[in-house]
C-alpha cells in the first residue's frame, strides 16, 4: 500500500532518515528496482548513437538527487533542492573554467530544478575559451551515465548553474 499522507515525510515507512546539515528533513522516498529487462532496454536507447555517454550504473532505486544528496539510497524531488543548497552552504560557481571535481550541475525546464550532476571533469578549451566538463549523473529510472555535462535528454532539461560545497 502506498503511503498517501505526507509521502516521503518522516512518517512514510519508504522513506529513509534524511536532514541537512542544519537539521531540515530531506522528504525521500524509496523506489522498487525495474525490471532488468526495461533497465537494459533504456541504457540502449540512451547510448546508441552518442558515443559520448557510457553507462555506469544500471538501478532505479534512486533518482539524480538521491545520488548527489543521499549516497544513492533513495529518491529525492527537485523542490527539495533549494533547501539542501542553502542548509549545506553550496555557493554557486559562476565560472564554467572554476568548476572542479565535485561541484555540481544544477539543470532547469520550464517548471524549475529538473536535474542534478556531479562533475567528474574538467578540460578547458584555450582556443575558445570554453569547457569540456564531464559528469556522473542518474537519468530518471534508467541507470547512471557519464556525459559531457550539455549532452542530456530533452527532459532533464538545461544546465543552468554550477554549485560547490567548497570552502573557500
Amino acid at each position: 500500500m502506498e503511503y498517501l499522507i505526507n509521502p516521503g515525510g518522516v512518517e512514510d515507512k519508504k522513506s529513509i532518515e534524511l536532514a541537512t546539515s542544519k537539521g531540515n528533513h530531506i522528504r525521500n522516498s524509496q523506489r522498487r528496482e525495474r525490471p532488468a529487462e526495461a533497465l537494459k532496454d533504456a541504457a540502449r536507447f540512451a547510448t546508441e548513437g552518442y558515443d559520448g555517454r557510457k553507462l555506469r550504473s544500471l538501478t532505479s532505486r534512486y533518482n539524480c538527487i538521491g545520488m548527489v544528496f543521499a549516497n544513492r539510497r533513495t529518491c529525492i524531488e527537485p523542490e527539495e533542492v533549494p533547501m539542501i543548497l542553502i542548509d549545506d552552504e553550496y555557493v554557486e560557481v559562476v565560472r564554467a573554467a572554476d568548476v572542479v571535481p565535485g561541484d555540481l550541475v544544477v539543470y532547469e525546464d520550464v517548471g524549475g530544478i529538473s536535474h542534478v550532476a556531479v562533475v567528474v571533469s574538467n578540460d578547458p578549451r584555450v582556443a575558445d575559451g570554453d569547457s569540456i566538463i564531464s559528469v556522473l549523473s542518474q537519468w530518471g529510472s534508467d541507470g547512471e551515465y557519464l556525459h559531457e555535462y550539455r549532452d542530456v535528454p530533452p527532459l532533464l532539461g538545461k544546465p543552468v548553474r554550477f554549485y560547490s560545497e567548497r570552502r573557500r
